[in-house]
C-alpha cells in the first residue's frame, strides 16, 4: 500500500487540479513535501494543493512555497511569451511545425506553472531548416547542439528543442512506429503551416514518451499527472484505437499498470503489488530519473548485453562517438578528420577537472552484471523491455 506521504502528495495534486482542501495525514511534514517538490519540478502543482488548507499561509514553509510559486509563475509566463513569439514567427514565415509534449500539456493545466517544464519542443521538418535557423537568429536564440533527434536553441533561460523526429531513431522499436512523425500530423491552416496530431495519436507519443524516460533511467510525478489531465480535458479519447496502437508498440501491459497507477492515486483505487512498487519508483526518480538508472540504461544501450556493459561504457566516456563529439565541439561536423585530436584535447582538459574524473568514476562504479539483470527484470515487472533492436 502507498505510505502515508505518498498519498499525501497524491491528494495535494489531486486537490490542486479539481480545488479543495486536501486530507492529509496526521504528522504530515510540510518541509518535506517542500524539499520533494522542488527536487520534482512540481513546487506549483504542491502549492496551489495545499493553499486551500487553514493557516497555511501563515506558516514559515507556506511562505517559502509562495516565494517559489511566484517565481516561477513569472518565469513560466516570460517563457509562455518566447514560445509564443517563435510560433508566430513560424506561422507569418509558412514554415510547418507542431508544438508536442509539455508544449501542449502545460495549456490543459488550470494554471501553465503547475506543469514546468525546461524547455519547449516543437517538430519540425529538416529540409525547411535553412529558413528556421534564420527566423530562430532573428529572435536573439543561439543554437546550443545537435543531437539525434533534435537541435537545441537558447535565448537566456529559454530553451527550444526543434525536433527533427518525434523519437530518437536508436529507439528502433518506437521509431520504427513513429519515424519523423509527420504521418501522424494534420495541416490546421496551410498558410501558416500549424500542424496537430489528433488526441489520441497525442495521448500514444506522451504515453510513449513517458516509456522511454522510465525505462530510459526514470521519470517523474508530473508525467504521470500529465495523464490523469489529459483524460480529464478529452474524457471522449477512443481508448479502443489507443490501446490497439499501444498493443502494436509493446507497452499496453505498462499502460494498464499506469492507469491502474492513476486509479490509486486520483480515484481512491485500492493499491496492489505493481502500484505499488511503480509509486515507489516515481517517486524515488527525481524529476527525470536516477543516475544509476541512467547509467544501467546507457550500458544496455551501448552494449547490448550486461556481460560487457561495463567495459564499453568505460570505452565510451575514453572515445565518446562522433555524434556525442560533435555536440560538443560542431566545428567536427565539417572536420570529421580531426575527431582524434579532439579526444586528446578533451583528455588533457579532464585532467584539470578531477571532481569530473570523480563523478565519471562513480557512474561507472554502479554498473555490474547484477544491476543491469535487475533492472531488465525490474523493465519486465512492469510491462516494459529494453529492445533498441
Amino acid at each position: 500500500m502507498l505510505t502515508a506521504f505518498e498519498r499525501d502528495i497524491a491528494e495535494i495534486i489531486k486537490c490542486a487540479l479539481n480545488g479543495g482542501a486536501p486530507s492529509l495525514s496526521e504528522g504530515f511534514d510540510l518541509e518535506s513535501a517542500y524539499s520533494f517538490a522542488q527536487e520534482r519540478q512540481i513546487t506549483p502543482l504542491v502549492y496551489y494543493g495545499l493553499s486551500n488548507l487553514p493557516d497555511f499561509m501563515d506558516t514559515v514553509t507556506g511562505k517559502k512555497f509562495f516565494k517559489s510559486t511566484m517565481n516561477l509563475s513569472f518565469f513560466c509566463a516570460e517563457q509562455g511569451d518566447a514560445i509564443n513569439t517563435v510560433l508566430g514567427e513560424f506561422r507569418k514565415n509558412k514554415i510547418h511545425h507542431m508544438p508536442v509534449k509539455g508544449t501542449v500539456v502545460r495549456n490543459m493545466y488550470p494554471y501553465p506553472e503547475m506543469r514546468l517544464m525546461s524547455d519547449a519542443d516543437i517538430l519540425i521538418k529538416e529540409g525547411e531548416y535553412p529558413k528556421i535557423k534564420a527566423v530562430m537568429e532573428s529572435l536573439g536564440f543561439v543554437e546550443q547542439y545537435e543531437s539525434d533527434h533534435e537541435l537545441v536553441w537558447k535565448r537566456g533561460e529559454f530553451s527550444i528543442e526543434l525536433h527533427k523526429r518525434l523519437v530518437p531513431s536508436y529507439n528502433k522499436d518506437y521509431y520504427e512506429y513513429f519515424g519523423d512523425g509527420w504521418r501522424l500530423a494534420s495541416v490546421i491552416d496551410e498558410s501558416t503551416g500549424e500542424c496537430r496530431m489528433s488526441a489520441e495519436d497525442d495521448f500514444i507519443y506522451n504515453f510513449i514518451h513517458y516509456a522511454m524516460h522510465y525505462r530510459n533511467g526514470g521519470i517523474g510525478v508530473k508525467h504521470v499527472t500529465d495523464f490523469y489531465v489529459i483524460m480529464q480535458k478529452n474524457p471522449a479519447l477512443d481508448f479502443e484505437y489507443i490501446e490497439r496502437e499501444l498493443d502494436k508498440l509493446g507497452v499496453l501491459q505498462f499502460w494498464k499498470n499506469t492507469k491502474r497507477l492513476l486509479d490509486v492515486w486520483f480515484n481512491s483505487a485500492e493499491s496492489d503489488d505493481i502500484s505499488d512498487f511503480l509509486t515507489t519508483k516515481i517517486f524515488n526518480s527525481g524529476a527525470y530519473g536516477t543516475a544509476e538508472g541512467k547509467m544501467n540504461s546507457e550500458a544496455v544501450r551501448i552494449s547490448g548485453s550486461a556481460k560487457s556493459a561495463k567495459l564499453k561504457v568505460i570505452m565510451n566516456v575514453i572515445f565518446p562517438t562522433y555524434k556525442a563529439m560533435c555536440q560538443k565541439y560542431p566545428f567536427l561536423k565539417k572536420a570529421p578528420v580531426l575527431l582524434p585530436f579532439m579526444w586528446v584535447f578533451r583528455w588533457i582538459v579532464t585532467l584539470f577537472q578531477p571532481s569530473k574524473i570523480r563523478a565519471q568514476k562513480r557512474n561507472v562504479d554502479i554498473l555490474s552484471r547484477e544491476s543491469i539483470n535487475n533492472y531488465h527484470d525490474e523493465l519486465r515487472y512492469v510491462g516494459l523491455d529494453f529492445n533498441f533492436e
